[in-house]
C-alpha cells in the first residue's frame, strides 16, 4: 500500500493511471501483478487473461486508487481537491458566526452540568475509546469540562488532559469547577477548533462531543485533528444523522429553494455519509473497521433511542441514530 505526499499531485496519478493503461494495451506483462493485486477479479486469472480483458482508463484509475488505500477514483480525487479547500468554507463571517455559538452556550452554562443527555453522550463517546494511563487527550468544545476531568482520572499524574472552548461562560465554569478539584493534569483554553496551534502529534486521543455539527467545514477539521494525533493515537466523536433535530433540518430544507445555506446545527448525516467524510478526511478505506452496538439508553424524553457506535483505527465515532 502506497502513501500520498504531504501534498499529493493529482496530475501525477493521472499520469500513472494512463501509464498502466498503456503497459496493458502494448500487452505488457509488468502490468499484470499491479492489476491483481488490486482487483479481486484479476486475483486467479493468469497474465494472458488480464491482457485479453478490457481495460479502460477508469479501471486503471480505479486501480491507482486503491494502491492509496481508496476505494474509487472518485474518493481519491475528491479528497485531494478538498485539501486546498478554506476553513469557514460558506461562512461569510467567522467572528459572526462564533458570536452566535458564544452566545448560546454562555447562556446555558451556568446550568449546563444539569444536562444529562449531554453528560451521557461525552461518557459515552469516551467509554468507546478510552485513553490509557499516561495519554495526553485533547477535549474539543469541551463545554464544562465533562470528558476533560473524566478521562484526567484514566491518564492520571503522568498524563495530561487539555480542554479547549470558545464560550467563555463555559470556560469559567470550567476553571471554578477545576480550583475546586485536586486535579493538577488538566487545562482550558480559549481556542478554535478549526484552527488550533498545537504542533502535529501531540496528543493520543482527541474527543469532540455533540460539537462536530458546529464545523463549519468538517472534512477540514477532521483532517486538521488528525494532523494532531500520534501514531496509533485515536480520534472520538459524535455524528448525528440528518433528522435527529427536526426544526433545524426543516429550516434547511425550506431555505435551500431561495439559495439561502442554514449555517447552524449542521447534522452530519449517516453512518455511511460519516464514514466516507473520515475517509476523505485522510484515513485510507482499508484501515480496520468494527460495529459495535451500544444499548445505553439516554435519559432524554427526546433521544431514547439506543446509538449506534463505529470504531475506525484510530477513528472512533459515535452516531446516534434516533429521529
Amino acid at each position: 500500500m502506497k502513501s500520498l505526499t504531504q501534498k499529493p499531485n493529482l496530475e501525477f496519478l493521472k499520469k500513472a493511471a494512463k501509464a498502466l493503461r498503456t503497459l496493458h494495451r502494448q500487452e505488457d506483462p509488468a502490468c499484470c501483478a499491479q492489476i491483481r493485486s488490486f482487483d479481486i477479479s484479476y486475483q486467479t486469472k493468469p497474465d494472458a487473461e488480464i491482457l485479453a480483458d478490457k481495460f479502460s482508463i477508469n479501471d486503471a484509475q480505479r486501480i491507482v486508487a486503491r494502491e492509496y488505500g481508496y476505494t474509487s477514483w472518485a474518493t481519491l480525487k475528491h479528497f485531494i481537491e478538498s485539501l486546498d479547500t478554506p476553513l469557514y468554507s460558506g461562512v461569510s463571517d467567522k467572528q459572526a458566526y462564533h458570536q452566535k455559538i458564544v452566545e448560546s452556550y454562555d447562556q446555558r452554562s451556568p446550568i449546563y452540568d444539569n444536562h444529562v443527555w449531554a453528560r451521557e453522550n461525552s461518557i459515552q463517546t469516551v467509554d468507546f475509546c478510552p485513553p490509557c494511563p499516561g495519554d495526553h487527550v485533547l477535549d474539543i468544545a469541551t463545554g464544562t469540562g465533562t470528558i476533560a476531568f473524566y478521562t484526567a482520572e484514566m491518564v492520571g499524574a503522568a498524563g495530561s488532559v487539555t480542554g479547549i472552548e470558545i464560550s467563555t461562560g463555559m470556560l469559567k465554569r470550567c476553571n471554578e469547577k477545576l480550583q475546586a478539584s485536586a486535579h493538577t493534569n488538566v487545562n482550558f483554553f480559549y481556542a478554535d477548533a478549526e484552527d488550533l496551534k498545537f504542533p502535529q502529534n501531540s496528543f493520543d486521543r482527541i474527543y469532540c462531543s455533540s460539537a462536530l455539527y458546529w464545523m463549519r467545514n468538517p472534512l477540514a477539521a477532521l483532517r486538521h485533528w488528525f494532523e494532531l494525533l500520534k501514531p496509533g493515537g485515536q480520534l472520538g466523536f459524535n455524528a448525528w444523522p440528518d433528522n435527529l433535530f427536526i426544526w433545524g433540518d426543516g429550516a434547511r430544507q425550506s431555505l435551500r429553494k431561495y439559495g439561502v445555506n442554514f449555517t447552524l446545527h449542521e447534522a452530519t448525516g449517516s453512518v455511511e455519509k460519516t464514514r466516507a467524510l473520515v475517509a476523505l478526511a485522510g484515513m485510507p478505506s482499508s484501515a480496520p473497521l468494527d460495529w459495535a452496538m451500544n444499548r445505553r439508553p439516554y435519559s432524554s424524553a427526546t433521544s431514547a433511542a439506543s446509538p449506534l457506535s463505529l470504531l475506525r483505527v484510530p477513528i472512533a465515532a459515535n452516531f446516534d441514530l434516533n429521529g
